[in-house]
């Protein structure tokens, strides 16, 4: 799999949309990867839009999204022949005062919950559950927030697949930093998607962002999608 990252944003420049890149293309080497126990995707940036090899998965970052409500970060649409596309929207984040490259709700870390999303599920179709409820493979909602660093770049925390496990151990490892410590569980700074008795629902950590909340009903948004999946 190769997920193409292009910069059409006037916000990031192309040295930093290639650093933020670089960063996501080694959490994805050295994290996903292993704690997924998966065949880690090629993530690489480019100018060049034609460039791009045909079939390939990818991720733009826009300044905004045009004809969809304000605010919303990011939806994926599907190709005739498979392939998924992203997109990213920077105005948002830094309009609410996140940096580009650092911290949390930063540009890059939003870059990277997409890039791991696509990784984990591209069709946006897999849900595990507890018996009681369903929950799709959104793996960074849980753990939207703290972010963590590599190279000086925030990227995202990430759930593993024992959080969609009901009856992993204790002792496992929920998310990629260790901060959770039984599946379906969130972080403050979390949000899952779940489904019960036939409805979709959200549930939102105590500090997840009233800005955030406000884009994830949007109409293009990958909560949207999700909950209108046939």
């Amino acid at each position: 799999m190769l997920i193409a990252i292009l910069n059409q944003s006037t916000l990031v420049s192309g040295e930093q949309a290639l650093e933020m890149t670089r960063a996501v293309g080694n959490q994805v080497i050295d994290h996903f990867a292993e704690a997924w126990e998966r065949v880690a995707p090629d993530v690489a940036f480019y100018t060049d839009p034609a460039a791009v090899p045909a079939g390939a998965h990818g991720v733009a970052i826009v300044d905004t999204i045009a004809d969809v409500p304000a605010g919303v970060l990011g939806f994926h649409s599907e190709n005739p022949d498979g392939s998924q596309w992203g997109i990213v929207a920077a105005r948002a984040p830094l309009d609410a005062g996140a940096e580009v490259l650092t911290g949390d709700w930063s540009v890059s870390s939003i870059l990277s919950h997409e890039v791991l999303e696509l990784a984990a599920d591209p069709s946006c179709t897999f849900w595990g559950g507890n018996g009681h409820r369903s929950y799709c493979l959104e793996i960074c909602d849980p753990v939207e927030a703290p972010t963590y660093e590599l190279g000086g770049v925030s990227v995202s925390n990430f759930t593993t697949p024992a959080w969609f496990d009901p009856q992993a151990p204790a002792a496992s490892k929920f998310d990629w930093l260790g901060l959770l410590h039984k599946p379906f569980s969130l972080l403050p700074g979390g949000y899952v998607i779940y489904a019960s008795e036939g409805r979709q629902h959200q549930q939102y950590g105590t500090e997840f962002p009233a800005w955030r909340r406000d884009m994830k009903g949007g109409q293009l948004a990958r909560t949207h999608r999700r909950s209108h999946q046939g």
